[in-house]
């Protein structure tokens, strides 16, 4: 993909997807450029996820907690 000011993009192109753009077509950003919904647009880039909360933080810590302990709780009664 060529942008405006004339340097050159690649977009990576996962199996099964189909493109629908032709060669000479314009592409604005975040346009698909494949059938395929789990392939973003043109000038789409991959982002960090950030918590913005430490309560969150710890609540998602809690709950995790409390699922490890339950399964490993199952596993002990199972075996006995």
């Amino acid at each position: 993909i060529q942008k405006k000011d004339g340097t050159t993009v690649e977009q990576t192109v996962l199996p099964g997807a189909d493109i629908v753009v032709v060669v000479g077509e314009e592409v604005r950003k975040d346009e698909p450029v494949t059938t395929n919904p789990n392939v973003g647009g043109f000038g789409q880039a991959e982002k960090e996820v950030v918590l913005q909360d430490m309560n969150r933080v710890y609540a998602f810590c809690a709950l995790s907690f409390s699922i490890f302990l339950s399964q490993l709780s199952f596993v002990l009664k199972k075996k006995q």
